[in-house]
């Protein structure tokens, strides 16, 4: 009996399962090309047809190999604010995806400003909703600030929201370092998300 992963130069004189399985698959698979193989039998089938840096594959979301620029802040005793309009030292939000598709540049929804908070560190969780084309600050019920989108620690469940699919996250210093508000005025930069080492910038370092 032959191996139903083995290409088979005949069919069988009698119609075998496992002949019929292999003559399924080998179907559904060239159905599903846009183009004809260039051999024969099962090894053509198996040929790398897919090619992740083109747009072969609809590839939105989030992805370890997105790069996107930085964002800048400013903050008081009180609150910060996060540009990427090309203000306050901040770069028009552009994203590069891996399939070489881009998102921007765009500056909806800067600036973004929390108020509510105190003399401390903050970490945020921004991202890129791919599907309503924004910026979001993720929140849930151990965040403070008005709106409550400001943690006190590192935070799971907000972290989580940064990776889901569609989303792109953005300032990979706001989650690792946080923004530290010292009572009294100041700026910097949150660095580059997606993946890529954020620039560098104080303590406070912010960025959607």
């Amino acid at each position: 009996m032959a191996n139903p992963t083995k290409p088979w130069s005949n069919p069988p004189f009698d119609a075998h399962p496992e002949w019929i399985q292999w003559a399924t698959s080998a179907l559904n698979q060239l159905l599903g090309q846009a183009f004809p193989t260039s051999g024969q039998g099962f090894p053509a089938l198996s040929v790398p047809t897919v090619d992740p840096t083109t747009s072969q594959i609809p590839s939105k979301g989030s992805r370890t190999s997105s790069v996107t620029t930085a964002i800048a802040f400013t903050f008081d005793a009180t609150s910060a604010t996060f540009y990427w309009d090309g203000t306050n030292g901040s770069e028009i939000l552009t994203i590069g995806r891996d399939d070489g598709t881009m998102v921007g540049p765009t500056s909806v929804g800067s600036p973004f400003t929390v108020t509510g908070l105190t003399t401390n560190t903050y970490r945020f969780y921004p991202y890129w909703d791919d599907i309503n084309g924004r910026v979001v600050f993720p929140t849930n019920s151990s965040a403070v600030g008005t709106p409550a989108v400001a943690f006190l620690q590192p935070n799971l469940p907000a972290a989580q929201q940064q990776i889901l699919r569609g989303h792109i996250p953005l300032g990979i210093l706001l989650v690792t370092v946080g923004v530290t508000l010292t009572g009294g005025t100041g700026s910097g930069s949150g660095g580059s998300g997606g993946g890529g080492a954020g620039a560098g910038g104080n303590r406070g370092a912010l960025q959607p």
